[in-house]
């Protein structure tokens, strides 16, 4: 396991200096989507923006962000690998290729953190607002974020089975920004929606600044390895499937 980890972060780190200039065009490209949103929406309704309805919106992008990469991830490795005719050498490697699938989802999971960070500075530099970076809501990131890697199973065991799910990627993440912002809402009335839980406590850690109780914690945590179990479950039904009709790679 340590091997692949290593092979993991050097291909990681290889992909990212190859291509350094489209990682910084992407994320320049994310803060100026931001900006023209919210000029846009104070123009809308004639009146700047501020407060909480600022910071919960500032907070939404960055989650939104955080979670995209995560979320599409997989999906997109296994539609890359085939295209390039590398998917059935993953598959005939030592490691299942949900691990080699998941491992990377970790460490996507550690460069959104970072690429967040940076928007979070931009952003509180473009709109003044202020949130609270408490380090005591890390842990429901990473809670939040273990439900996005089962989702991101969900689309990868899809991407195996129809090949191409990319007007799927297109609707998710269009529809994701207002889905997240929804989560802001009482908590116990969406305890059982699919990474709710976790979203809302990211609102309540980073936003309103408030601790998390360690009963809301475990709900979330429960709703994210629901949904890793059912992801991971589903891929390798999906896996297995496609292996046995012998069209792994008909792209």
């Amino acid at each position: 396991m340590w091997t692949l980890l290593k092979a993991e972060v050097i291909l990681s780190f290889a992909q990212f200096r190859r291509y350094f200039l489209n990682s910084m065009l992407s994320l320049g490209i994310m803060v100026l989507f931001f900006y023209g949103l919210f000029y846009g929406i104070a123009l809308f309704v004639s009146a700047p923006l501020g407060g909480d309805s600022l910071s919960n919106l500032v907070l939404g992008f960055v989650v939104w962000t955080f979670t995209l990469g995560i979320l599409h991830g997989i999906a997109q490795d296994i539609q890359t690998e085939a295209t390039r005719g590398t998917l059935e050498q993953l598959a005939l490697g030592n490691f299942r290729l949900e691990t080699i699938l998941v491992l990377r989802s970790v460490l996507t999971v550690i460069v959104s953190l970072l690429m967040a960070l940076i928007i979070v500075a931009a952003l509180q530099a473009i709109t003044g607002v202020r949130l609270h970076l408490n380090p005591a809501g890390l842990p429901s990131l990473l809670v939040l974020a273990l439900g996005v890697v089962g989702v991101s199973l969900i689309l990868g065991a899809l991407a195996l089975y129809f090949k191409d799910v990319s007007m799927l990627f297109t609707i998710i993440q269009f529809g994701f920004l207002p889905y997240i912002l929804a989560t802001k809402s009482a908590f116990l009335g969406q305890a059982l929606l699919p990474l709710a839980p976790g979203l809302h406590l990211s609102f309540l850690a980073f936003v309103d600044g408030k601790p998390v109780s360690g009963t809301m914690m475990l709900v979330a945590l429960l709703n994210s390895l629901v949904l890793f179990a059912a992801g991971l479950g589903l891929f390798r039904w999906s896996y297995d499937l496609v292996r046995r009709r012998g069209n792994l790679s008909m792209y």
